[in-house]
């Protein structure tokens, strides 16, 4: 069996070459979007097991995307900068599997990743 597919959506391209080195080098098949429209897409395309999404980005943000992409059967991890404290227990209440604020810890994801996926075989 193939190693579980993530999809990272997020707007910053640092960011997203940083989280798919991390998860490449643990053993996950990376695919990334720089955008809500090609977050969506990719969704669909791609079927990952998880996706990791920014909320803050261009084109809408990540919280009306959060609602489209609850609807397949991934889990969804939200990222934020923003220092809102209330914005983990909204993520939560509207069905996100976990909550990361950035900058993103390298190993808190990993493990939040294998927490959701268990880890990659091979």
């Amino acid at each position: 069996m193939s190693n579980p597919k993530i999809l990272i959506i997020d707007d910053d391209k640092a960011l997203v070459t940083l989280l798919s080195h991390e998860l490449r080098e643990a053993g996950y098949q990376v695919v990334a979007a720089l955008d809500p429209v090609q977050g969506m897409m990719s969704a669909k395309r791609e079927a990952p097991e998880l996706v990791l999404l920014d909320v803050v980005m261009p084109a809408g943000g990540g919280m009306p995307l959060l609602e489209k992409l609850l609807l397949g059967k991934a889990p969804v991890i939200l990222m934020t900068a923003s220092s809102d404290p209330k914005l983990e227990g909204v993520a939560k209440a509207t069905g996100a599997a976990g909550f990361l604020r950035k900058p993103v810890d390298p190993s808190a994801l990993r493990a939040l990743v294998e927490e959701l996926l268990g880890p990659p075989s091979g």
